[in-house]
């Protein structure tokens, strides 16, 4: 499994509906927003592919104008 901490850079007017986006998305869960209104994200996924592909999708959020990733780790896979 795949496991990274992310910064989601967003416009503030699609705040909402980009929360209500990443409840729709297997593996993203939204953990808090910066002072300066940025999401943090905890991303889960099967591998290192899959987690990449998981953060393209996200970008493509109407709103979103960045994703990255701040922690990988996978230190479960051999």
């Amino acid at each position: 499994m795949a496991i990274s901490g992310a910064i989601m850079k967003i416009k503030s007017a699609r705040r909402e509906n980009i929360l209500s986006e990443l409840e729709k998305i297997s593996g993203v869960s939204f953990q808090q927003e910066t002072p300066d209104g940025e999401l943090i994200l905890l991303i889960e996924a099967e591998n290192l592919g899959a987690l990449h592909k998981t953060c393209l999708n996200l970008e493509k959020v109407d709103g979103v104008l960045g994703v990255y990733p701040s922690y990988v780790t996978t230190a479960d896979e051999e």
